[in-house]
């Protein structure tokens, strides 16, 4: 038995123990006190069957009627008469008995019906050790009973104990899991950027180098799968299902090296058996920031199955790259093998139902699978071979709208302050090395660096109006403190200037977190592939207001649109977008400075309206005013799902991105 479990076990023991030590004098008082009513009432019935002879004074007759009622029932019984010395008793020459092993009941007889002259008085006795009896009977059952279910709750408490203390156990392996993988997260990111800087190296060193990040990056997403799929496993019990049940996932929009990169990781793993099979896959600028509205599990079987197909026509040796980048407004997955290539008859068959090539007993159906799913998606499958080069399966998808959450490009005005926040130094290296490469120096931009929570409120305090101006890169997890990126960023109110940058971007909690107080994130693995820039253009666009106002006020109503949104980046980024497309942008930041000005714009001006506008206030209350007064174009532009106002069918839903077509900014 486990140490720990013990005393509970004992504890039950004592418990059942004192249970049935206080048990047996219960019973005993209980069965006493039953007999004695038992046989009071029996004793009145028997009087009242020699009631005539008693008050007769008829003794002869009282003695033959009360006989074998009271030696049936009772010891025996004594009659007094009331004001004489008369009496008998039953049997004829009985003994008072010792009342501490006898009890007695009396019954009284009385001459009237008013009770009021008494005749005399009947006392019967009887044996009280035989309730005693039954009651120390009844406590030996229930004693005997005790012990099977003593034993079935001793039993019952270990096993409970033990699954509580598994079950600990496993919260607690989970929790440095995902520690383990957060932490590898940050020096990954910096080998990451080392690695891409490593052109002087000798070619096997890169070789060695790479391998050694790939292995790394396995091992801290193989970490994250598992507690992601035990989470998912508890909350969910249909999750058990996994890749079975994609025929009834919805698609979604998804980063898509989120999910290219832990497959890749499964696949090293599979194939560890294989020495000679290298499996790889980099990260680069152009696989940056690429959504596709999808399926994500079934996205991840097909990638598994094209790896598998490539990694089977191999054999022992050879090399599979897989690839994410985009042409214009697709996205091209590439898995890309240097096997022995496949013959131009063969190459026109393939991705048909039933055809194969190269594997052994192959039915087909992996290739036909991922070009049905991928012309599902709005998409395509390509293949390309040479023979004795190889072959490159090429899946294209069409690029989907980033989430509000997402982080697309980090732009910092001139003279801008960031502030960065993680307790890993590597990761500040990380942003060290690529603030240094946009030369943000040189656009007066500064950078602080901040490891412990109290040193960032310090300088907050200290410094409140650089503080208000500033952009702030905050990790989620700060290993060592109770604080979180996010809950620093409520407390100090850096809600609209924070970015998170952490690898649990995919979490509902952190991202329902994110969109109540409008902080956008970046995954940590992809912290070294964020574009940042530093150009006059965006400066000139705060020395600009005043001249742009003057503009807009100028120009007839006819031919601007509209934006409202209380978010400082929402206009800076939408007016850059309209700057670009060559729109004339009107932005409110207040709904009665915009009420203010709605005469000026006809009916049919496009309108954006954001969805949280501060203090209680929704764009959509404010949409439906302007749809009673006659208003067309009017669009809500926000993070929420469209099918929260599925009441509203005039309103048109986008995301926050701004709506037209060249947003290159």
């Amino acid at each position: 038995m486990n140490t720990d479990v013990a005393p509970l076990v004992r504890k039950l023991i004592f418990k059942i123990v004192l249970f049935q030590a206080a048990l047996l004098p219960v019973l005993t008082v209980m069965s006493v006190l039953t007999t004695s009513h038992f046989k009071q009432r029996l004793a009145t019935h028997i009087t009242d069957t020699a009631r005539e002879s008693l008050l007769a004074g008829d003794t002869r007759r009282a003695i033959f009627e009360l006989q074998k009622p009271v030696l049936s029932d009772f010891t025996g019984a004594v009659w007094e008469q009331k004001g004489s010395t008369q009496k008998f008793s039953i049997p004829q020459h009985l003994k008072v008995p010792d009342l501490l092993f006898h009890g007695f009941v009396s019954a009284s007889l009385f001459f009237d019906e008013a009770e009021s002259q008494n005749a005399g008085e009947l006392k019967f006795y009887y044996n009280r050790w035989g309730s005693i009896f039954w009651a120390v009977l009844v406590w030996l059952v229930i004693v005997a009973l005790s012990f099977p279910i003593g034993y079935r709750e001793k039993n019952r408490l270990i096993r409970e104990y033990q699954l509580l203390f598994d079950l600990q156990k496993k919260e607690s392996f989970e929790h440095v899991s995902a520690q383990v993988a957060h932490d590898i997260r940050s020096p990954l990111t910096a080998l990451d950027a080392a690695l891409k800087n490593a052109a002087q190296m000798p070619e096997e060193q890169r070789i060695i180098l790479r391998h050694a990040v790939n292995r790394i990056r396995d091992i801290a997403n193989n970490l994250l799968e598992k507690n992601r799929q035990q989470s998912k496993a508890a909350s969910n019990a249909d999750s058990i299902m996994g890749i079975r049940s994609t025929a009834i996932e919805p698609p979604a929009v998804c980063l898509l090296s989120s999910l290219v990169d832990p497959v890749v990781t499964e696949k090293r793993l599979q194939f560890e058996s294989k020495p000679g099979i290298n499996i790889d896959f980099e990260l680069t600028a152009a696989s940056y920031g690429l959504f596709a509205k999808i399926q994500p599990v079934e996205f991840k079987r097909l990638v598994s199955n094209l790896v598998n197909n490539a990694v089977e026509v191999l054999g022992d040796k050879g090399v599979v790259n897989v690839g994410l980048a985009h042409e214009g407004e697709k996205i091209i997955l590439a898995v890309a093998d240097n096997g022995k290539g496949i013959s131009p008859e063969i190459l026109a068959k393939l991705g048909q139902r039933g055809e194969t090539h190269g594997k052994t007993g192959g039915s087909g159906l992996g290739v036909f699978h991922a070009r049905t799913t991928a012309e599902g998606w709005g998409g395509s499958l390509g293949i390309t071979s040479e023979l004795g080069k190889g072959t490159t399966v090429t899946i294209k998808l069409p690029v989907a709208e980033p989430p509000a959450w997402f982080v697309s490009k980090l732009e910092l005005p001139s003279g801008k302050t960031v502030v960065v926040l993680d307790d890993d130094e590597s990761i500040h290296q990380v942003w060290r090395g690529r603030f240094e490469s946009a030369r943000v120096k040189e656009h007066g931009i500064e950078v602080y660096h901040f490891s412990e929570p109290d040193k960032l409120r310090g300088w907050v305090k200290n410094n409140p109006g650089t503080a208000e101006s500033a952009v702030y890169l905050f990790d989620y997890e700060l290993l060592g403190y109770k604080e979180t990126g996010l809950s620093l960023a409520e407390e100090l109110d850096l809600g609209g200037k924070t970015i998170l940058v952490t690898s649990r971007y995919e979490e509902k909690r952190i991202i329902e977190g994110c969109e109540r107080f409008k902080i956008r994130m970046i995954p940590k693995g992809l912290a070294g592939l964020v574009p940042i820039t530093a150009a006059s253009s965006v400066q000139r666009i705060a020395n600009s207001e005043e001249i742009e106002k003057k503009t807009i006020d100028s120009t007839p109503a006819s031919g601007v649109e509209v934006l409202l949104d209380d978010d400082a980046l929402v206009h800076m980024t939408w007016k850059m977008s309209a700057r670009n497309n060559g729109i004339t942008l009107k932005a409110f930041k207040a709904p009665v400075e915009f009420l203010s000005s709605l005469e000026a714009f006809p009916k049919d001006t496009p309108i954006y309206l954001d969805s949280e506008l501060g203090e209680g206030l929704k764009g959509e209350d404010i949409a439906k005013d302007l749809w009673e007064k006659g208003f067309t174009g009017i669009y809500l532009e926000t993070g929420h799902p469209p099918e929260r106002f599925s009441h509203l069918p005039w309103l048109k839903v986008i995301g926050k991105e701004p709506p037209w077509g060249n947003n290159s900014y």
